[in-house]
Protein backbone atom coordinates (compact mmCIF):
# COMPACT_ATOMS: atom_id res chain seq x y z
CA UNK A 1 0.00 0.00 0.00
CA UNK A 2 3.07 2.50 0.66
CA UNK A 3 4.62 1.46 -2.41
CA UNK A 4 1.33 2.26 -4.59
CA UNK A 5 1.15 6.24 -2.56
CA UNK A 6 4.55 6.63 -3.69
CA UNK A 7 4.14 5.93 -7.08
CA UNK A 8 1.12 7.49 -7.10
CA UNK A 9 2.65 11.50 -5.37
CA UNK A 10 5.53 10.64 -8.21
CA UNK A 11 3.15 10.37 -10.81
CA UNK A 12 0.83 13.78 -9.53
CA UNK A 13 4.40 15.31 -9.19
CA UNK A 14 5.38 14.80 -12.67
CA UNK A 15 1.95 15.30 -14.04
CA UNK A 16 2.31 18.76 -12.14
CA UNK A 17 5.71 19.47 -13.53
CA UNK A 18 4.16 19.14 -16.94
CA UNK A 19 1.39 21.25 -16.41
CA UNK A 20 3.37 24.26 -15.09
CA UNK A 21 5.83 23.47 -18.41
CA UNK A 22 2.63 23.37 -21.10
CA UNK A 23 1.16 26.24 -19.47
CA UNK A 24 4.00 28.54 -19.37
CA UNK A 25 4.13 27.77 -23.11
CA UNK A 26 0.58 28.08 -23.82
CA UNK A 27 0.13 30.66 -21.53
CA UNK A 28 -2.62 32.92 -23.17
CA UNK A 29 -4.83 29.42 -24.14
CA UNK A 30 -8.20 29.38 -22.09
CA UNK A 31 -8.86 25.42 -22.70
CA UNK A 32 -5.19 24.99 -20.99
CA UNK A 33 -6.30 26.10 -18.14
CA UNK A 34 -9.52 24.24 -18.39
CA UNK A 35 -7.56 20.98 -18.38
CA UNK A 36 -5.04 22.09 -15.68
CA UNK A 37 -7.95 22.43 -13.40
CA UNK A 38 -9.62 19.36 -14.53
CA UNK A 39 -6.40 17.53 -13.87
CA UNK A 40 -6.10 19.30 -10.51
CA UNK A 41 -9.98 17.88 -9.59
CA UNK A 42 -9.15 14.60 -10.86
CA UNK A 43 -6.24 14.31 -8.84
CA UNK A 44 -7.67 15.63 -5.91
CA UNK A 45 -10.43 13.08 -5.93
CA UNK A 46 -8.30 10.17 -6.62
CA UNK A 47 -6.43 11.38 -3.63
CA UNK A 48 -8.82 11.36 -1.85
CA UNK A 49 -10.39 8.40 -2.69
CA UNK A 50 -7.00 6.99 -1.83
CA UNK A 51 -6.94 8.51 1.75
CA UNK A 52 -10.06 7.04 2.33
CA UNK A 53 -8.80 3.76 1.65
CA UNK A 54 -5.43 4.10 3.51
CA UNK A 55 -7.59 5.11 6.62
CA UNK A 56 -9.74 2.32 6.19
CA UNK A 57 -6.71 0.18 6.22
CA UNK A 58 -5.54 1.28 8.24
CA UNK A 59 -8.01 0.92 10.95
CA UNK A 60 -8.46 -2.82 9.62
CA UNK A 61 -4.64 -2.76 10.52
CA UNK A 62 -5.20 -1.23 13.85
CA UNK A 63 -8.18 -3.81 14.68
CA UNK A 64 -6.48 -6.62 13.32
CA UNK A 65 -3.32 -5.26 15.89
CA UNK A 66 -5.68 -5.15 18.58
CA UNK A 67 -6.68 -8.56 18.02
CA UNK A 68 -3.70 -9.86 17.98
CA UNK A 69 -2.44 -8.20 21.37
CA UNK A 70 -5.77 -9.78 22.30
CA UNK A 71 -5.03 -13.17 21.58
CA UNK A 72 -1.14 -13.10 22.19
CA UNK A 73 -1.81 -11.40 25.90
CA UNK A 74 -4.84 -14.64 26.06
CA UNK A 75 -2.65 -17.39 24.82
CA UNK A 76 0.65 -15.94 27.26
CA UNK A 77 -2.04 -15.89 30.28
CA UNK A 78 -2.90 -19.82 29.36
CA UNK A 79 0.89 -20.28 28.79
CA UNK A 80 1.24 -19.00 32.20
CA UNK A 81 -1.06 -20.53 33.74
CA UNK A 82 0.04 -24.09 32.21
CA UNK A 83 3.54 -22.95 33.44
CA UNK A 84 2.13 -22.67 37.00
CA UNK A 85 0.40 -26.06 37.01
CA UNK A 86 3.79 -27.89 35.45
CA UNK A 87 5.86 -26.44 37.64
CA UNK A 88 3.77 -27.46 41.12
CA UNK A 89 3.18 -30.76 39.48
CA UNK A 90 7.25 -30.84 38.97
CA UNK A 91 7.48 -30.19 42.52
CA UNK A 92 5.27 -32.40 43.62
CA UNK A 93 6.96 -35.58 41.75
CA UNK A 94 10.31 -34.42 42.85
CA UNK A 95 9.34 -33.87 46.35
CA UNK A 96 7.88 -37.97 45.99
CA UNK A 97 11.54 -39.33 44.53
CA UNK A 98 12.82 -37.53 47.10
CA UNK A 99 10.60 -39.14 49.54
CA UNK A 100 10.97 -42.29 48.40
CA UNK A 101 15.14 -42.18 47.25
CA UNK A 102 15.46 -40.54 51.19
CA UNK A 103 13.84 -43.52 52.62
CA UNK A 104 15.56 -46.35 49.90
CA UNK A 105 18.80 -44.39 51.45
CA UNK A 106 17.95 -44.49 55.08
CA UNK A 107 16.98 -48.32 54.92
CA UNK A 108 20.35 -48.58 53.00
CA UNK A 109 21.94 -46.93 55.39
CA UNK A 110 20.55 -49.02 58.30
CA UNK A 111 21.75 -51.94 56.56
CA UNK A 112 25.22 -51.32 56.00
CA UNK A 113 25.47 -50.02 59.71
CA UNK A 114 23.69 -52.99 61.18
CA UNK A 115 26.13 -54.97 59.18
CA UNK A 116 28.81 -53.04 60.36
CA UNK A 117 27.99 -53.25 63.83
CA UNK A 118 28.02 -57.00 63.50
CA UNK A 119 31.29 -56.69 62.35
CA UNK A 120 32.32 -54.85 64.81
CA UNK A 121 31.06 -56.78 67.34
CA UNK A 122 32.68 -60.07 65.73
CA UNK A 123 36.20 -57.99 65.78
CA UNK A 124 35.30 -56.90 69.25
CA UNK A 125 34.85 -60.68 70.20
CA UNK A 126 38.14 -61.41 68.46
CA UNK A 127 39.81 -58.96 69.59
CA UNK A 128 39.10 -59.97 73.31
CA UNK A 129 40.03 -63.69 72.38
CA UNK A 130 43.46 -62.53 71.42
CA UNK A 131 43.44 -60.24 74.29
CA UNK A 132 42.62 -63.38 76.57
CA UNK A 133 45.49 -65.18 74.87
CA UNK A 134 48.37 -62.53 74.64
CA UNK A 135 46.94 -62.17 78.75
CA UNK A 136 47.93 -66.16 79.23
CA UNK A 137 50.86 -65.58 77.11
CA UNK A 138 52.14 -63.08 79.34
CA UNK A 139 51.44 -64.15 82.59
CA UNK A 140 53.87 -67.62 81.30
CA UNK A 141 56.85 -65.38 80.21
CA UNK A 142 56.73 -63.72 83.61
CA UNK A 143 56.25 -67.09 85.65
CA UNK A 144 58.98 -68.76 82.99
CA UNK A 145 61.20 -65.40 83.62
CA UNK A 146 60.92 -65.39 87.18
CA UNK A 147 62.67 -68.95 87.15
CA UNK A 148 64.44 -68.62 84.18
CA UNK A 149 67.98 -68.30 85.86
CA UNK A 150 67.01 -71.45 88.57
CA UNK A 151 65.56 -73.54 85.42
CA UNK A 152 68.44 -72.90 83.16
CA UNK A 153 70.93 -75.77 83.76
CA UNK A 154 67.61 -78.08 84.21
CA UNK A 155 65.98 -77.12 80.90
CA UNK A 156 69.01 -76.98 78.81
CA UNK A 157 69.26 -80.80 80.49
CA UNK A 158 65.93 -81.30 79.32
CA UNK A 159 66.30 -80.38 76.22
CA UNK A 160 68.82 -81.95 75.05
CA UNK A 161 66.98 -85.28 76.64
CA UNK A 162 64.27 -84.20 74.29
CA UNK A 163 66.04 -84.16 71.70
CA UNK A 164 68.04 -87.18 71.66
CA UNK A 165 64.53 -89.07 72.54
CA UNK A 166 63.46 -87.70 69.04
CA UNK A 167 66.57 -88.42 67.31
CA UNK A 168 66.43 -91.25 68.65
CA UNK A 169 63.01 -92.21 67.10
CA UNK A 170 64.00 -90.14 64.37
CA UNK A 171 66.66 -92.57 63.61
CA UNK A 172 65.25 -95.77 64.68
CA UNK A 173 62.39 -96.63 62.71
CA UNK A 174 60.60 -99.80 63.28
CA UNK A 175 63.07 -102.08 60.94
CA UNK A 176 66.96 -101.55 61.32
CA UNK A 177 67.22 -99.63 58.46
CA UNK A 178 70.62 -98.38 59.56
CA UNK A 179 71.42 -102.05 58.42
CA UNK A 180 72.25 -101.70 54.72
CA UNK A 181 74.55 -104.79 52.66
CA UNK A 182 73.39 -103.62 49.28
CA UNK A 183 77.06 -102.44 48.03
CA UNK A 184 77.80 -99.57 47.65
CA UNK A 185 80.79 -97.14 46.71
CA UNK A 186 82.55 -94.48 48.40
CA UNK A 187 79.79 -92.60 47.99
CA UNK A 188 77.23 -94.91 49.39
CA UNK A 189 75.67 -95.13 46.04
CA UNK A 190 74.38 -98.54 45.30
CA UNK A 191 76.74 -101.06 42.88
CA UNK A 192 74.46 -103.85 42.90
CA UNK A 193 74.36 -105.60 39.61
CA UNK A 194 71.34 -105.25 37.49
CA UNK A 195 72.23 -107.26 34.55
CA UNK A 196 69.21 -109.37 34.88
CA UNK A 197 66.97 -106.33 35.06
CA UNK A 198 68.20 -104.66 31.89
CA UNK A 199 67.91 -107.79 30.20
CA UNK A 200 64.22 -108.44 31.30
CA UNK A 201 63.17 -104.88 30.21
CA UNK A 202 65.03 -105.15 26.68
CA UNK A 203 63.16 -108.22 26.11
CA UNK A 204 59.77 -106.22 26.58
CA UNK A 205 61.55 -103.74 24.17
CA UNK A 206 62.09 -101.20 26.83
CA UNK A 207 65.73 -99.18 27.02
CA UNK A 208 67.17 -98.06 29.94
CA UNK A 209 67.95 -94.40 29.30
CA UNK A 210 69.33 -93.62 32.85
CA UNK A 211 69.12 -94.37 36.33
CA UNK A 212 69.38 -91.53 38.78
CA UNK A 213 72.03 -91.75 41.22
CA UNK A 214 72.93 -89.40 44.12
CA UNK A 215 74.51 -89.43 46.94
CA UNK A 216 72.62 -90.88 50.08
CA UNK A 217 71.11 -88.19 51.92
CA UNK A 218 70.45 -90.10 55.23
CA UNK A 219 68.87 -87.43 57.25
CA UNK A 220 65.96 -87.47 54.52
CA UNK A 221 65.72 -91.02 54.59
CA UNK A 222 64.99 -91.34 58.47
CA UNK A 223 62.27 -88.52 58.28
CA UNK A 224 60.85 -90.32 55.30
CA UNK A 225 61.16 -93.88 56.97
CA UNK A 226 59.23 -92.06 60.33
CA UNK A 227 56.94 -90.32 58.14
CA UNK A 228 56.09 -93.92 56.47
CA UNK A 229 56.14 -95.84 59.31
CA UNK A 230 53.55 -93.59 61.52
CA UNK A 231 51.70 -92.23 58.48
CA UNK A 232 48.08 -92.90 60.16
CA UNK A 233 49.20 -91.07 62.90
CA UNK A 234 50.62 -88.02 60.74
CA UNK A 235 48.34 -87.92 57.89
CA UNK A 236 46.35 -84.98 59.17
CA UNK A 237 49.95 -82.54 59.68
CA UNK A 238 50.84 -84.18 56.29
CA UNK A 239 47.44 -83.00 54.49
CA UNK A 240 47.89 -79.61 55.92
CA UNK A 241 51.19 -79.46 54.04
CA UNK A 242 50.26 -80.47 50.94
CA UNK A 243 47.06 -78.24 50.77
CA UNK A 244 49.50 -74.86 51.78
CA UNK A 245 52.99 -75.44 50.79
CA UNK A 246 52.44 -74.28 46.81
CA UNK A 247 51.18 -70.95 48.70
CA UNK A 248 52.96 -71.01 51.52
CA UNK A 249 50.27 -70.02 53.56
CA UNK A 250 50.69 -70.58 57.41
CA UNK A 251 48.11 -73.68 58.98
CA UNK A 252 46.94 -74.50 62.42
CA UNK A 253 45.48 -77.95 63.47
CA UNK A 254 43.99 -78.52 66.98
CA UNK A 255 44.64 -81.53 68.42
CA UNK A 256 42.55 -81.02 71.48
CA UNK A 257 40.81 -84.18 70.81
CA UNK A 258 43.67 -86.30 69.60
CA UNK A 259 45.47 -89.27 71.13
CA UNK A 260 48.67 -88.65 72.49
CA UNK A 261 50.49 -90.67 69.97
CA UNK A 262 49.25 -88.30 67.24
CA UNK A 263 50.20 -85.46 69.09
CA UNK A 264 53.86 -86.84 69.42
CA UNK A 265 54.32 -88.27 66.25
CA UNK A 266 53.32 -85.08 64.35
CA UNK A 267 55.17 -82.94 66.94
CA UNK A 268 58.38 -84.78 66.28
CA UNK A 269 57.97 -84.90 62.24
CA UNK A 270 57.61 -81.16 62.39
CA UNK A 271 60.32 -80.66 64.59
CA UNK A 272 62.25 -82.47 62.06
CA UNK A 273 61.51 -80.66 59.06
CA UNK A 274 61.39 -77.64 60.82
CA UNK A 275 65.22 -78.04 61.64
CA UNK A 276 65.80 -78.35 57.84
CA UNK A 277 64.40 -75.83 56.80
CA UNK A 278 61.33 -77.68 55.07
CA UNK A 279 58.83 -75.65 57.51
CA UNK A 280 59.80 -71.92 57.94
CA UNK A 281 57.48 -71.68 60.79
CA UNK A 282 56.13 -74.35 63.81
CA UNK A 283 54.95 -73.53 66.82
CA UNK A 284 53.48 -76.02 69.71
CA UNK A 285 51.33 -74.54 72.30
CA UNK A 286 50.77 -77.73 75.16
CA UNK A 287 47.45 -77.77 77.67
CA UNK A 288 44.97 -76.05 77.07
CA UNK A 289 45.58 -75.17 73.80
CA UNK A 290 47.04 -78.23 71.91
CA UNK A 291 47.80 -76.01 68.98
CA UNK A 292 50.48 -76.74 66.43
CA UNK A 293 51.19 -73.88 63.73
CA UNK A 294 53.21 -74.45 61.05
CA UNK A 295 54.08 -72.63 57.48
CA UNK A 296 55.96 -74.85 54.91
CA UNK A 297 58.83 -73.75 52.91
CA UNK A 298 58.37 -73.33 48.82
CA UNK A 299 61.83 -74.13 48.34
CA UNK A 300 62.56 -77.05 45.30
CA UNK A 301 63.85 -79.09 47.53
CA UNK A 302 61.05 -79.05 50.29
CA UNK A 303 58.52 -78.91 47.62
CA UNK A 304 59.88 -81.98 45.94
CA UNK A 305 60.33 -84.03 49.26
CA UNK A 306 56.55 -83.30 50.69
CA UNK A 307 55.20 -83.39 47.05
CA UNK A 308 56.12 -87.17 46.87
CA UNK A 309 59.53 -88.22 47.10
CA UNK A 310 59.58 -89.05 50.89
CA UNK A 311 57.08 -91.93 49.98
CA UNK A 312 59.35 -93.10 47.22
CA UNK A 313 62.13 -92.89 49.73
CA UNK A 314 60.57 -94.90 52.41
CA UNK A 315 59.66 -97.77 49.58
CA UNK A 316 62.80 -98.42 48.15
CA UNK A 317 64.18 -98.04 52.06
CA UNK A 318 62.00 -100.35 53.19
CA UNK A 319 62.20 -102.91 50.17
CA UNK A 320 66.34 -102.76 50.73
CA UNK A 321 65.86 -103.27 54.41
CA UNK A 322 63.92 -106.41 54.26
CA UNK A 323 65.69 -107.87 51.17
CA UNK A 324 69.18 -107.11 52.83
CA UNK A 325 68.36 -109.43 56.20
CA UNK A 326 67.65 -112.07 53.30
CA UNK A 327 71.20 -111.94 51.97
CA UNK A 328 72.40 -115.00 50.92
CA UNK A 329 69.18 -116.89 50.59
CA UNK A 330 67.80 -114.75 47.93
CA UNK A 331 69.09 -112.79 44.59
CA UNK A 332 68.04 -109.42 44.65
CA UNK A 333 68.83 -106.16 42.88
CA UNK A 334 66.55 -103.01 42.00
CA UNK A 335 66.71 -99.63 40.17
CA UNK A 336 65.52 -96.63 41.41
CA UNK A 337 63.88 -93.42 39.25
CA UNK A 338 64.93 -94.88 35.77
CA UNK A 339 64.58 -92.95 32.80
CA UNK A 340 63.73 -95.56 30.01
CA UNK A 341 62.27 -95.80 26.96
CA UNK A 342 58.91 -97.99 26.49
CA UNK A 343 58.22 -100.30 23.32
CA UNK A 344 55.74 -97.63 21.99
CA UNK A 345 58.74 -94.97 22.00
CA UNK A 346 57.49 -92.90 25.19
CA UNK A 347 59.60 -91.62 27.74
CA UNK A 348 59.00 -92.62 31.34
CA UNK A 349 60.21 -93.02 34.65
CA UNK A 350 60.00 -95.79 36.90
CA UNK A 351 59.84 -95.36 40.80
CA UNK A 352 61.26 -98.28 41.77
CA UNK A 353 61.74 -101.87 39.72
CA UNK A 354 63.44 -104.90 41.64
CA UNK A 355 63.55 -108.39 40.85
CA UNK A 356 64.15 -111.64 43.50
CA UNK A 357 65.41 -114.53 42.05
CA UNK A 358 63.84 -115.50 39.13
CA UNK A 359 60.45 -113.00 39.36
CA UNK A 360 60.46 -109.13 38.50
CA UNK A 361 58.77 -106.50 40.45
CA UNK A 362 57.32 -102.68 39.87
CA UNK A 363 56.16 -100.34 42.02
CA UNK A 364 54.87 -96.78 41.54
CA UNK A 365 54.39 -94.49 44.48
CA UNK A 366 51.69 -91.51 44.38
CA UNK A 367 50.50 -88.92 47.04
CA UNK A 368 48.40 -86.66 44.95
CA UNK A 369 45.66 -87.77 42.24
CA UNK A 370 46.20 -90.87 40.82
CA UNK A 371 43.20 -91.18 38.33
CA UNK A 372 45.05 -90.16 35.56
CA UNK A 373 47.89 -92.88 36.07
CA UNK A 374 46.40 -95.67 36.86
CA UNK A 375 45.05 -96.76 33.57
CA UNK A 376 48.05 -95.63 32.22
CA UNK A 377 50.36 -97.86 34.89
CA UNK A 378 47.72 -100.90 34.54
CA UNK A 379 48.75 -101.16 30.31
CA UNK A 380 52.67 -100.76 30.94
CA UNK A 381 52.29 -103.55 33.38
CA UNK A 382 50.57 -105.58 31.01
CA UNK A 383 52.87 -104.96 28.45
CA UNK A 384 55.83 -106.15 30.47
CA UNK A 385 54.08 -109.67 31.47
CA UNK A 386 53.57 -108.55 35.42
CA UNK A 387 51.24 -110.37 37.12
CA UNK A 388 48.65 -108.37 39.57
CA UNK A 389 50.00 -109.49 42.30
CA UNK A 390 53.74 -108.43 40.72
CA UNK A 391 52.32 -104.38 39.27
CA UNK A 392 51.63 -102.27 42.87
CA UNK A 393 50.51 -98.73 43.03
CA UNK A 394 50.83 -97.04 46.46
CA UNK A 395 48.37 -94.54 47.94
CA UNK A 396 48.09 -92.21 50.33
CA UNK A 397 44.76 -91.09 51.84
CA UNK A 398 42.87 -93.60 49.75
CA UNK A 399 39.98 -96.07 51.48
CA UNK A 400 39.91 -100.17 51.30
CA UNK A 401 36.97 -99.85 49.33
CA UNK A 402 38.48 -98.16 46.61
CA UNK A 403 41.75 -99.58 46.79
CA UNK A 404 40.01 -103.36 46.52
CA UNK A 405 38.09 -101.67 43.28
CA UNK A 406 40.94 -100.39 41.91
CA UNK A 407 43.06 -103.43 41.97
CA UNK A 408 39.91 -105.80 40.48
CA UNK A 409 39.36 -103.07 37.64
CA UNK A 410 43.24 -102.70 36.69
CA UNK A 411 45.91 -104.61 36.07
CA UNK A 412 47.70 -103.68 39.18
CA UNK A 413 47.99 -104.32 43.01
CA UNK A 414 46.98 -100.77 44.83
CA UNK A 415 47.86 -100.91 48.45
CA UNK A 416 48.14 -98.28 51.20
CA UNK A 417 51.36 -96.95 52.90
CA UNK A 418 50.16 -99.09 55.90
CA UNK A 419 50.44 -102.36 53.70
CA UNK A 420 53.86 -101.76 52.20
CA UNK A 421 55.78 -103.75 55.02
CA UNK A 422 53.49 -106.38 54.89
CA UNK A 423 53.26 -106.67 50.65
CA UNK A 424 57.09 -106.73 50.50
CA UNK A 425 57.89 -109.01 53.45
CA UNK A 426 54.76 -111.59 51.35
CA UNK A 427 57.17 -111.61 48.34
CA UNK A 428 60.19 -112.18 49.88
CA UNK A 429 58.84 -115.17 52.04
CA UNK A 430 57.37 -116.29 48.47
CA UNK A 431 60.82 -116.74 47.35
CA UNK A 432 62.65 -118.87 50.27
Amino acid sequence: MVDFVLVLLIGVAIGFSLGIYVARQYRANPKLEIWKREIIREISSQLSQHSQVLDEANKALSKLSEELVNIISEKLHDSQANLEEFKFRLVDSCQSLLKDWSRDLLRTISVKLAEQDKQLSNQRVLLENLLKETQYVYQHLQVALRNFRELETSQTTDQDSQNDQITQIIDQPPEPESIDKVPRDKDRVATVDISKIESFLNSKNVRIKSIAVGEKEEKLDQIAAFMGSRYSSIKRFYRMIKSNMNSGNSFSINFKDEPQQVISATCQVAKELYGIAFLEEYRYFRAPKYLLVARPSRSPQALSFLSGNWLERYVRDKLICLATSQTGKIDFSYITNAQVTLSNGADFEMDLFFHVNDQFYWVESKTGEYQDKVQKYSKIASDLGLQRNQAFMVLTDVSQDVRTSLSSLYHLSVISVDEVEDTFEEILKSHL
